[in-house]
């Protein structure tokens, strides 16, 4: 059958749609608005997926239940194996096996005691925060509106712990690698990611410009941690928000000249090679959409690829966001966010 995927601008955006958009307008173009993916599922976002949602798991049981590390190990250890599923990995000697990824959880609970941890969970309204996500509507000065609907755009973020150390909050975010790179701490010196987490959290009034970030690096033979902190100034993180003031008004000029321009340099051979090389290359595109399947980006969810219930916007109906009692940010297409306060959803 073949593939005739639908032209569709993201409402919800995030930092690796804006991180692709910056590097090659025309593969964000194929992967997030014409949702084009490789069939197999990327082993790489699986076991990262499964690795954060078992670690929240064993949070929850010490800090919420009381139990004691093996304890609160065996109940993770559930959540492991149901996150995990059936996933098949497809390629040969690859790392992040179900096997070296529990090891990795172990390990990383060995390394980071959760009671001695320096990085404890910041509460609010009396919970603990083992996962934070964020949805703010970009109902502010100099960003354009989504040209379809005329809404706001909405940008969002997942990361690993709100915590606070030494009495300051602090965002702690794991990374699960195949081996240690040299310039491993430096990468996150300028990372946008960060600097916009940052100033998710300064919006909605938790002042954080702290990151904490922690390395799982599992190869074939060994498990090692390592730990970046990074401390960003308020002027590198209004930097940052200036860029993607300017990112989101580009973006939808592209969107409304019908063009997504080339980048044809280095970026196409990164990491690789980029999955659209085909694409690019083809004076018709169109004959190898059927090498490939439609699955939407949903910034809301920890596996994002996992499925298509991500909130859209194509013929000018924006999803109904609306807070509920319990705190949760509500879409017509049934995924959720937590946020910090109804804040998080009015513009300053």
């Amino acid at each position: 059958m073949t593939i005739i995927p639908q032209p569709i601008l993201p409402i919800i955006v995030d930092s690796t749609q804006l991180n692709c958009f910056s590097s090659c307008p025309q593969k964000f173009y194929n992967e997030y608005i014409l949702g084009l993916r490789p069939p197999d599922l990327s082993i790489d976002l699986h076991a990262g997926a499964v690795f954060s949602a078992t670690l929240e798991s064993f949070y929850r049981e010490v800090y919420t239940n009381g139990l004691e590390i093996p304890q609160a190990l065996a109940r993770a250890y559930a959540t492991f194996t149901h996150q995990w599923g059936d996933f098949i990995i497809r390629k040969d000697r690859h790392p992040k096996t179900p096997e070296n990824m529990w090891a990795a959880v172990e390990d990383y609970v060995n390394t980071y005691p959760p009671r001695s941890d320096l990085v404890q969970p910041y509460y609010t309204s009396g919970d603990a925060s083992f996962e934070y996500s964020f949805a703010i509507p970009l109902d502010l000065p100099g960003f354009p509106r989504h040209p379809v609907s005329g809404d706001p755009f909405i940008y969002a973020g997942r990361f690993d712990m709100l915590g606070r150390k030494n009495g300051i909050p602090v965002i702690r975010d794991e990374k699960t690698a195949q081996r240690l790179e040299s310039n491993w701490s430096e990468k996150w010196d300028l990372r946008s990611q960060f600097l916009g987490y940052c100033w998710a959290l300064q919006h909605v009034g938790i002042p954080c410009n702290t990151v904490i970030v922690r390395g799982v690096i599992v190869t074939l033979t060994s498990i090692r941690q390592v730990e970046a902190e990074k401390l960003y100034s308020n002027h590198l993180i209004g930097r940052w928000f200036e860029q993607f003031k300017r990112n989101m008004n580009r973006l939808v000029a592209c969107w409304n000249d019908g063009y997504f321009d080339y980048n044809l340099g280095d970026v196409c051979t990164q990491y690789s090679h980029c999955q659209f090389i085909p694409l690019c290359s083809s004076s018709d595109p169109a004959n190898w959409y059927d090498s490939y399947e439609v699955r939407r980006w949903n910034p809301l969810d920890r596996n994002p690829t996992s499925s298509n219930a991500v909130p859209t916007v194509s013929s000018g109906n924006q999803p109904q966001m609306s807070m509920s009692s319990s705190g949760f940010a509500h879409t017509n297409s049934g995924a959720a966010t937590k946020t910090a306060a109804t804040a998080a959803f009015t513009s300053n």
